[in-house]
């Protein structure tokens, strides 16, 4: 029920709809109404969950380098991992994660739209594997001129290549290899090796930042990347052949130790969780087609008793 003020001006709902007061405007709202959804819009509402837990992960282990972004990255990357997962129309939701997507949809992702790579540094890197299956990148020569930046008295290249393994709930940081500049001075090109091998059963994505630094005599090179200016992007995503890994014991933490491996306990992935939901999903969906099998009346039997023996036609 809605009432009036002393000013003539309505306060409450009617029916279905609602009046208030603000900012000197009288507003009328529709009250919201419960949607039903479908079994298929709640799966896609799953597998947008599963994209943006992984995107999470992938932003929170890619952080180390990326130094300041432009606010829609995060909603960027969910987009892009949920078009890797996608691409794996073999497999229905529920049965797919990014690693049974395109993992090169991953190329070309850039971490700040307000500085991106190619606009920074007006050279292409290569991205390549030779005949023994080792990952270089091959950067040409470029001058000084070809480098843009703020003020700075030294850039620094850095590619960075990080291992995703979702199912295991592990992350490994596989290479790091940098390029240190001075201001006004170019770069002579190089081909920098970058992994022997791609481990099995990975996701591999590499990543190529340009940090720029100034040197402060009292203080030393500060770091000076910031939201507008701070170029990052992945050039390069694989996904290698899967091979059987240890269960999770003690054994499996002492490998962790060994390789590097990162567990991604205390990352925000929470694929496993979601994936239990989808089958908890058909689950009762199942249950529901069950239920309505068994209230399903039988056929009637014929009313009328068949004559017996011959009859006229």
């Amino acid at each position: 029920m809605a009432i009036i003020d002393k000013k003539g001006i309505l306060h409450g709902p009617v029916d279905n709809i609602v009046y208030r007061y603000y900012r000197g405007m009288q507003i009328a709202q529709m009250k919201p109404t419960k949607v039903k959804q479908t079994v298929a819009s709640k799966e896609a509402s799953l597998e947008f969950g599963l994209a943006a837990s992984a995107a999470a992960s992938i932003r929170a282990v890619f952080s180390r380098v990326f130094k300041g972004n432009d606010g829609g990255m995060a909603n960027r990357l969910t987009a892009v991992t949920l078009k890797s997962i996608k691409t794996a129309t073999h497999k229905r939701r529920g049965e797919r994660d990014v690693h049974d997507g395109d993992p090169d949809m991953f190329s070309g992702f850039q971490f700040n739209l307000n500085s991106q790579v190619e606009d920074c540094l007006r050279v292409k890197p290569q991205v390549q594997f030779n005949d023994d299956g080792k990952l270089f990148v091959h950067i040409p020569a470029f001058s000084a001129k070809d480098l843009r930046g703020p003020g700075a008295d030294h850039f620094v290249i850095r590619f960075l290549a990080v291992s995703f393994n979702f199912k295991s709930s592990i992350a490994s940081y596989l290479s790091s290899k940098e390029i240190k500049i001075k201001q006004g001075e170019g770069f002579e090109g190089a081909e920098i090796e970058i992994l022997e091998s791609l481990p099995p059963g990975r996701l591999v994505l590499l990543g190529m930042f340009i940090h720029a630094y100034k040197c402060d005599h009292f203080d030393g090179y500060t770091r000076i990347n910031n939201k507008t200016w701070s170029p990052g992007g992945i050039i390069g995503g694989w996904q290698a052949p899967a091979q059987e890994e240890p269960e999770a014991n003690s054994e499996r933490e002492k490998e962790i130790a060994a390789v590097g491996d990162v567990p991604m306990d205390p990352l925000p992935y929470s694929g496993h969780e979601i994936l239990k939901k989808f089958k908890d999903l058909w689950a009762k969906q199942d249950k529901k087609l069950q239920d309505k099998i068994k209230e399903k009346p039988s056929v009637p039997d014929i009313d009328e008793e068949l004559p017996v023996g011959d009859f006229s036609i």
